[in-house]
């Protein structure tokens, strides 16, 4: 794919991203699922457990604490599995979304790999996009908690 081509979708995403009329921001994650209309709507089976991850975390539990805590409740992880992995609760921890905000263009490809953008200009949040499983007040106590636990793991 010659550079203007690549430069052009780029430009396009940027423009969807902003107008808010972007299909990514109604992507599918766990706790929610898409109603007729397309937008994201609260699954409460799922949207409990993901607010008991965000509690627990908050609280001093462990992501293996949590993990083990969901198996014992018998609670299958988002692909079905006995048993969460401390990543997929740790991407539950970190995913915005869950505060009905949407940031849009927070990765890009380079060489074939997608990686996180360190470019501010190309990020995008649509706020209230969609309905709230926490409080922004949660989530930003979990991830002052997340970076705490990650200085004090480097020392």
């Amino acid at each position: 794919m010659d550079l203007a081509r690549s430069d052009k979708i780029k430009a396009g995403l940027q423009r969807s991203f902003q107008s808010g009329k972007s299909a990514k921001a109604s992507i599918v994650c766990y706790g929610y699922r898409v109603d007729s209309k397309g937008k994201l709507q609260i699954y409460p089976a799922e949207a409990a457990h993901v607010l008991y991850i965000f509690e627990r975390f908050a609280a001093g539990d462990s992501l293996g604490k949590i993990s083990d805590a969901l198996f014992l409740m018998d609670i299958p992880s988002p692909t079905g599995k006995e048993i969460w992995s401390k990543e997929t609760i740790s991407k539950i921890l970190s995913n915005e979304k869950y505060t009905g905000d949407v940031t849009l263009g927070k990765t890009q490809v380079k060489n074939g790999v997608q990686v996180k953008t360190i470019d501010l200009s190309t990020k995008t949040t649509l706020t209230n996009h969609h309905p709230a499983i926490i409080s922004k007040e949660l989530f930003d106590s979990v991830q002052k908690e997340r970076s705490r636990r990650h200085r004090s793991r480097e020392r």
